[in-house]
C-alpha cells in the first residue's frame, strides 16, 4: 500500500472489477490507451487477472487507485519499468495523476529502478505535460505502433532517470 495526502494506491483484487470497467469502457477515458475501450465486464476481469499475475511475477507493480474508498484508476509499472496510468474523467484536472505517479516513481527509484520510461500517444498533451513536469526526457517517437480497432497511433518515447528526478 502506498499513501499520499489524498489517495490510497493498493493491490488490485477481483472486487475492484466493477469500477475498473466503469473507467475502461469510457471511449473518453480510454481515448489514449493502448486497447479499445472495454465491451464487457469479462475484457476488465480480465485485465484485472492479468494484472494481479504480472505482480505476483514481479514483472509489474501497479495498483488501484483510491480516493475516499473507491477506485477511481490504476497506476503502476509494468513490464518492469514502464509507468502506467488511468484516471476516471470526474478525477480529471485535480492533480491526482501526478500525486500518484509521484508516489510511483519514488518507490521505483527506492527499489533500485535505475530508469523509468513511459510510451505515449503524441495527441495526450495532458499526459506529455504531467511527465515533463516530473523530469520525464523525450528520447525518440515513432509512427504506427498501435492499432486500436482499425486505426495506427503513433508513440512518444520518454524516460526518467533518477538523475533527471533529483533523486
Amino acid at each position: 500500500m502506498i499513501e499520499t495526502e489524498r489517495l490510497l494506491l493498493r493491490r488490485m483484487t477481483p472486487a475492484d472489477v466493477p469500477a475498473l470497467h466503469a473507467i475502461m469502457r469510457d471511449a473518453e477515458a480510454m481515448r489514449f490507451w493502448s486497447t479499445l475501450p472495454h465491451e464487457s465486464l469479462g475484457e476488465t476481469e480480465a485485465f484485472v487477472a492479468s494484472t494481479v499475475a504480472a505482480v505476483d511475477a514481479g514483472t509489474a507493480d501497479d495498483f488501484a487507485v483510491t480516493l475516499s474508498g473507491v477506485v477511481i484508476g490504476k497506476a503502476g509499472l509494468w513490464q518492469g519499468n514502464e509507468l502506467g496510468i488511468l484516471v476516471a474523467r470526474p478525477h480529471w484536472g485535480k492533480g491526482l495523476a501526478t500525486e500518484a505517479a509521484l508516489k510511483i516513481i519514488e518507490r521505483a527509484f527506492a527499489r533500485d529502478r535505475h530508469e523509468l520510461v513511459a510510451d505515449v500517444d503524441p495527441r495526450n498533451a495532458a499526459c506529455l505535460r504531467m511527465l515533463g513536469r516530473l523530469g520525464f526526457r523525450k528520447t525518440g517517437e515513432a509512427k504506427a505502433t498501435y492499432l486500436i480497432g482499425q486505426d495506427w497511433v503513433d508513440s512518444v518515447y520518454l524516460s526518467l532517470t533518477p538523475a533527471d528526478y533529483g533523486t
